[in-house]
C-alpha cells in the first residue's frame, strides 16, 4: 500500500464536492485571435518557408510535425478551418483549395522546341535541370517573361512535361485542387496532386494570368535548391518520384 492512497483518495472525494465553473473554450479564444488576421502575404510566407528549409532537414520535419498539429487543432473550427487550410505557400506555389474537377484531365499541354538547353539557361538564369530516367528532353521552351523553363518528352505513358524556376523568387504558380498529398523526393518535401486541378501562371505583382489558366492531372512539386520543379503527366506516384530523384542538384 501506497503511502500516498489516503491523500489520493482525500482528493477524489473533494474533486467531486467542487462546483468548478467551465471556462471559454480554446478554440473560440483562437477564432477572436484569428480573426482579426489576415493571410500573411505570399512573399512573408516564402521567406518563413526559405528560414525553414535552412534550419536543415531534421528540424524542417520537427517543425512541420508542430505546425501540421496546429492546423489540425485548429481546423476543428469552422470559420478557423476555412482561414487556415484554403491556401497555403509551398517553393513558390500558391495552393488554394477549391472542388473536385472530375476523374479526367487532358495531357499536359506541348512544348514547342524553340530553344535548346544552353539558350535556355542563358535566358532564365540558371542550368535546367535534367531526369537521367527520361534522357535528353525533345523539346525546351522558355517563357515569355524568362521566368520559367519547360521540357518535354515522348513517353510509352504518353507525354511528360517537366517546368523549372526559380522557386527563392515571389510566388510564379498558383493551383485550385480538391486536394493534396505530402510527398517525399530523396529526402525532401514534395507536394502530389492526383485529382485534375486548375493551374495558372502568376504575373510579377502576384496577380493570375487568366489566359495561362488550365486544367491539369498528375502532378509532383518538389524544390532542388533554390529552383522549383514541377513533373505533369499520366503517372503513378512512385514513378514521378522515380523520375524526380533521378534529377541531380546543381552542380551535382
Amino acid at each position: 500500500m501506497s503511502p500516498y492512497d489516503d491523500l489520493e483518495r482525500d482528493l477524489h472525494s473533494l474533486s467531486r464536492s467542487l462546483d468548478v465553473q467551465a471556462g471559454p473554450r480554446l478554440s473560440d479564444a483562437v477564432q477572436e485571435r484569428i480573426s482579426g488576421l489576415s493571410p500573411p502575404t505570399p512573399s512573408r510566407v516564402r521567406r518563413s518557408w526559405q528560414l525553414i528549409a535552412r534550419a536543415g532537414h531534421a528540424w524542417r520535419r520537427r517543425i512541420a510535425t508542430v505546425v501540421v498539429a496546429v492546423l489540425v487543432a485548429l481546423a476543428a473550427t469552422p470559420p478557423v478551418r476555412a482561414t487556415v487550410t484554403d491556401w497555403f505557400g509551398f517553393a513558390g506555389v500558391v495552393v488554394e483549395k477549391g472542388p473536385d474537377l472530375g476523374d479526367e484531365a487532358p495531357p499536359p499541354p506541348e512544348v514547342k522546341p524553340t530553344t535548346s538547353l544552353e539558350s535556355a539557361a542563358e535566358q532564365v538564369g540558371f542550368a535546367p535541370l535534367v531526369p537521367a530516367e527520361l534522357g535528353p528532353p525533345h523539346a525546351v521552351e522558355v517563357s515569355d517573361d524568362h521566368v520559367m523553363v519547360s521540357l518535354a518528352w515522348s513517353t510509352g505513358a504518353g507525354p511528360v512535361r517537366l517546368d523549372e524556376f526559380d522557386g527563392s523568387l515571389d510566388y510564379t504558380i498558383a493551383k485550385t485542387s480538391p486536394g493534396v498529398t505530402f510527398a517525399n523526393v530523396a529526402g525532401t518535401d514534395a507536394l502530389w496532386f492526383e485529382r485534375p486541378h486548375e493551374v495558372v501562371v502568376l504575373d510579377e505583382h502576384g496577380n493570375r494570368r487568366e489566359e495561362s489558366a488550365r486544367l491539369a492531372g498528375h502532378t509532383l512539386i518538389w524544390p532542388v535548391g533554390d529552383l522549383t520543379l514541377r513533373l505533369e503527366g499520366d503517372l503513378t506516384l512512385d514513378r514521378a518520384v522515380e523520375i524526380a530523384e533521378s534529377v541531380a542538384p546543381p552542380g551535382g
